[in-house]
């Protein structure tokens, strides 16, 4: 007997009917209403409960927009009428279809014959799903291959396929008719899945191929192949760059050579229609008579006095070099040669206030570094007025100063300021204990061990180390300030005073008692064991690569002024 309802009765059309949803999804529930005037539907949960968030009810349709383990439970769709109502009760799952781990989607298995081969099947899902094997899509049974025998039958330690609880199958002695596809199928209420594996024998002494590892195996391959991408972009990158610093260091060091040349041409232009007397012009406060300018020969000026010359910045440094007494070279620089002299302060100062010299008055003789400029090559000039700028713009208390320029004949001299106990080196060096130079002799060897002192001197302490680090310190940050670089930070080029006061200088000594610290690279002579490796492999010099130096020069002061070999 089916009943059927009559016109106007109010029921469902259809019956509303229980779901199952995956995990994480969206989905709906319709509940249809007909006969009756004007029914209301509306969905509750159990009987007449409120529906739990991410659950809406709307024109009778049941609506879950992100499935998730707790809308699980019985709904009830009830649609009234007046004084009809019917109801309809349902059932939501919210499940996780299974999903077969191992074995992998074209998944081998490579063995020898007499070997023992394991098949695993591993399944995820929710509700836990049920494993089977099957040959070729034949159910693995007991009428098959001798039979299958379950991890717990009485015959499993005999029988030679054996089903595992966990799912796996073990298959002993195999041999050649043991090739086949094996297929793991993983099932529960919320559906099936399924995963074949082909398993591959060998002959005895046959080499099989390496295994294929499924999911690990293509993992591993990922991982390789994303590493090899960014090894590739890292060196890209690198090499883009290094192109480009170089592109932007050339780019900079055309413009401020052509700012300088125009800047120096300016100056010169303005300086010759100013000093004219009687015909002659007036250059480096010396009158040169047209004739001697004219001619072919004299008029060729050579380039070290073109780069100095039209330095017109520099011209209120100018110092006659009749003041410099007691000259003793000290060895030769990048552009010349280094010397130690002395000169007369008071002259110097009433040369600056433009007074008369003269012979009146004490003599006030104070230690000067002089380097000379020898060299032609415009890389060096461009040295040379580096050094100029950045001792003259740069005032500090642990800076040398720039005492002048001797421009009035070639060579040209650069005359910085020195101290009374002279070069840091020397002065770390003298002022080792004697446990001290014995561990420094075991390091360097007795070939490099300093001649000892003419006189003791106290030992350094810790704090006066910390307190010349502070120093070079301190100097550095003002020349950061200023936007200049040093390029060559060492206790060979720093100075110090009687009063422990640290200074920092510029000798540079490539060729004499420092050159074996410089080292020949791409023509040019480098302090290769202070120098980060920017600097040496790009010439890239910048604030950081003092603060490399910087460090290094600190180990110096700290460690007996030895210095590790890198190189």
């Amino acid at each position: 007997f089916v009943y059927s309802p009559t016109d106007g009765e109010l029921h469902f059309e259809p019956e509303p009917y229980s779901k199952k949803l995956e995990l994480n999804s969206s989905g709906k529930i319709h509940c249809k209403v007909a006969g009756g005037v004007a029914p209301t539907v509306q969905w509750y949960l159990n009987d007449e409960e409120p529906l739990p968030e991410g659950v809406t009810s709307a024109n009778g349709t049941l609506m879950v927009a992100d499935a998730e383990r707790r809308h699980s439970g019985q709904y009830t769709c009830k649609a009234v009428d007046g004084e009809q109502s019917i109801t309809a009760k349902i059932s939501l799952d919210v499940v996780v279809t299974p999903r077969v781990v191992e074995p992998s989607p074209g998944q081998q298995l490579h063995v020898t014959v007499g070997q023992t081969a394991v098949l695993n099947c591993v399944a995820t899902g929710d509700p836990p799903p049920t494993t089977h094997w099957d040959r070729n899509l034949a159910i693995l049974g007991k009428q098959q291959d001798g039979g299958v025998e379950v991890e717990d039958g009485v015959n499993a330690s005999i029988a030679r396929l054996v089903l595992m609880n966990n799912g796996s199958l073990v298959i002993r002695n195999v041999s050649s008719s043991d090739a086949d596809r094996y297929g793991c199928t993983a099932g529960s209420a919320a559906g099936l899945a399924r995963n074949e594996l082909q398993l591959v024998v060998h002959q005895e002494g046959e080499l099989p191929p390496q295994e294929s590892s499924g999911v690990a195996g293509k993992a591993v391959v990922v991982s390789i192949s994303v590493a090899g991408a960014y090894m590739v972009l890292v060196l890209a990158l690198m090499v883009y760059c290094r192109r480009r610093r170089l592109r932007r260091r050339q780019r900079g060091e055309k413009m401020e050579l052509e700012m300088t040349e125009g800047r120096e041409k300016l100056v010169e232009d303005g300086e010759e229609e100013k000093q004219k007397v009687n015909g002659a012009a007036l250059q480096n406060g010396r009158l040169l008579a047209h004739d001697k300018d004219s001619g072919a020969d004299n008029s060729e000026v050579s380039g070290v006095s073109r780069a100095s010359k039209k330095s017109g910045q520099f011209e209120h440094l100018s110092v006659p070099r009749s003041l410099l007494t007691e000259q003793i070279t000290l060895g030769r620089g990048e552009f010349g040669e280094v010397m130690l002299a002395k000169i007369d302060m008071c002259q110097l100062n009433k040369l600056r206030n433009k007074e008369s010299l003269d012979a009146d008055g004490e003599p006030k003789l104070r230690p000067v570094l002089v380097k000379a400029l020898t060299a032609k090559d415009e890389v060096q000039l461009a040295e040379f007025r580096r050094q100029l700028e950045l001792f003259s713009r740069v005032r500090h208390d642990n800076m040398v100063r720039l005492l002048g320029l001797c421009n009035d004949a070639d060579p040209h001299y650069m005359l910085l300021e020195h101290t009374d106990w002279g070069e840091l080196k020397k002065f770390l060096i003298a002022t080792r204990s004697p446990e001290e130079n014995a561990e420094y002799v075991s390091r360097v060897g007795a070939a490099h061990a300093p001649p000892v002192p003419a006189r003791a001197c106290a030992p350094l302490g810790a704090e006066h180390r910390a307190l010349l680090a502070g120093q070079l310190a301190a100097a550095l940050a003002k020349c950061a300030a200023h936007r200049f670089t040093h390029r060559d930070i060492a206790a060979r080029n720093c100075v110090i005073t009687s009063k422990l006061q640290l200074k920092l200088s510029y000798p540079a000594l490539t060729r004499g008692p420092d050159s074996h610290e410089y080292f020949k690279l791409h023509e040019q002579v480098i302090p290769l064991r202070w120098l980060p490796p920017e600097a040496v492999l790009e010439g890239d010099y910048s604030t950081k690569s003092d603060v490399y130096m910087f460090a290094v020069t600190v180990w110096e002061v700290s460690n007996y002024v030895y210095i590790v070999s890198i190189c």
